[in-house]
């Protein structure tokens, strides 16, 4: 097997940032409460473990985005093209990772809130 090239990493990344951009819908999403008070305080307290594990997972995503960046702009031999794409890629990909983080902890924080104590 071969080492992969620079241009293979950015690939790599490019497609990852693009399928980050639909994970952190999917954040955003999962955590959405259109009518809280239609459900008791136990749903949302059986609802937190599957709000842990899309938050772990659209994190997963952007972050492997930005590793492949890394890998990339590192990559031999260098060229000003591919690291600058890299760059940019490995922000907006961090990007994505803080917005899922700060969207997971929200609505993890509100389930559990919303457990504790049925909205009214």
């Amino acid at each position: 097997m071969g080492k992969w090239s620079g241009d293979t990493w950015l690939g790599w990344a490019l497609v990852l940032f693009c399928l980050s951009l639909a994970s952190t819908f999917i954040a955003g999403v999962a955590g959405f409460n259109f009518d809280p008070d239609d459900y008791p305080s136990s749903y949302y307290a059986a609802r937190v473990p599957g709000l842990v594990g899309v938050m772990v997972v659209s994190l997963v995503i952007p972050a492997l985005a930005a590793a492949a960046s890394v890998l990339s702009a590192r990559a031999e031999p260098r060229e000003a093209r591919r690291t600058t794409t890299a760059t940019v890629i490995l922000v907006l990909a961090l990007s994505s990772v803080w917005l899922c983080l700060v969207l997971g902890i929200d609505s993890v924080q509100q389930a559990i809130e919303f457990s504790e104590h049925a909205p009214m």
